[in-house]
């Protein structure tokens, strides 16, 4: 049988398993999680849906206690982003893994994204990190009216979690440009960090910008008040989008047809949704959609960086790390 290791079994972990219910091929599923709590949710979810029941679910408290002698195929990686890197180096000390798929951010300490790159080279594992909306049915096929122009990629919302989001922006960015070289501005963020829903972590609002060397901008904005919709919206010299996510529809115009508007049906997938199409890519094509962890690390430390220094331009705390998840 396929085994899948998914470590973490918090909000992210429990839905990436509920996915797994859905698999073609029969899984055996071990979920790692030293909360007791976790584990329980992770397993009502699990119990709660409808799927195959094919699948052999096993959870426990610590990758000590998990007994498979063979290769791990996948490995999901949903802890928080301040044990992620120290629950890798275990993981791959204790046992021999094709593939690893990241949850984001990565990790938060900037040495880390080079001494995990390297153990990865090493122990020959493939690696990508959660990034989906490369996955997304028009996100993913919007990419050749992009690829190759100089194109204006905006987002607008509030109270989403800024931080927490920017990097799926910046790949969905970088997705379109075939590129990963750019810079970031954070020069009209508000300069109140504020600890996010998740304690111990912090998040920041105001406008975040990107600039990539072909000249594409991105202006990303959460506004700290109100209820604004998020809507993300992109457009160069041939075609415009502006996708309403919360209302699962997309408004596109093209210079051939005149730019008149056209409304398409767009519903963004959940996780519990596209986790079982994600392994089913890679243990067939050993491959998918995601990013690879060498190109996510391009795009994560240009911004993670600047708003360290942002932090520590602006406020009383000084810090050694992200301190974002």
């Amino acid at each position: 049988m396929t085994n899948i290791f998914i470590i973490g079994a918090g909000q992210l972990g429990s839905r990436h398993l509920q996915a797994l219910k859905n698999s073609k091929n029969p899984l055996n599923v071990f979920i790692v999680d030293p909360n007791l709590d976790s584990l329980n949710i992770a397993r009502e979810r699990y119990e709660s849906i409808s799927g195959t029941d094919s699948n052999i679910v096993s959870y426990s408290k610590s990758l000590d206690d998990v007994t498979c002698t063979s290769k791990i195929d996948i490995v999901i990686i949903a802890t928080a982003s301040n044990v992620r890197a120290e629950v890798t180096v275990d993981l791959l000390k204790k046992f021999e893994v094709k593939t690893i798929i990241f949850e984001k951010i990565l990790f938060q300490k900037r040495n880390d994204y080079f001494l995990i790159s390297e153990l990865l080279k090493n122990k020959n594992v493939n690696a990508y990190v959660n990034c989906p909306m490369r996955m997304m049915s028009f996100y993913n096929e919007i990419q050749s009216s992009f690829k190759g122009t100089k194109f204006t990629y905006i987002v607008s919302g509030s109270r989403y979690g800024l931080v927490t989001n920017l990097i799926h922006y910046i790949d969905h960015m970088a997705f379109l440009n075939d590129t990963t070289e750019y810079t970031a501005n954070t020069s009209h963020l508000e300069n109140v960090l504020f600890e996010s829903k998740r304690k111990g972590f912090y998040e920041l609002n105001g406008t975040f910008n990107v600039n990539f060397k072909n000249g594409t901008q991105g202006i990303i904005s959460c506004d700290s008040k109100g209820n604004l919709p998020g809507v993300v919206q992109a457009f160069n010299e041939n075609v415009h989008f502006v996708s309403r996510e919360s209302e699962g529809k997309v408004l596109i115009s093209r210079v051939e047809n005149d730019w008149k508007w056209e409304e398409i049906e767009f519903n963004i997938p959940y996780q519990s949704e596209l986790t079982a199409i994600l392994a089913e890519d890679i243990l067939m094509n050993d491959n998918c959609l995601l990013p690879s962890y060498e190109e996510s690390v391009k795009l994560h430390l240009p911004h993670l960086d600047s708003l360290l220094k942002f932090i520590n331009s602006n406020s009383n705390i000084k810090l050694d790390h992200y301190p974002f998840t």
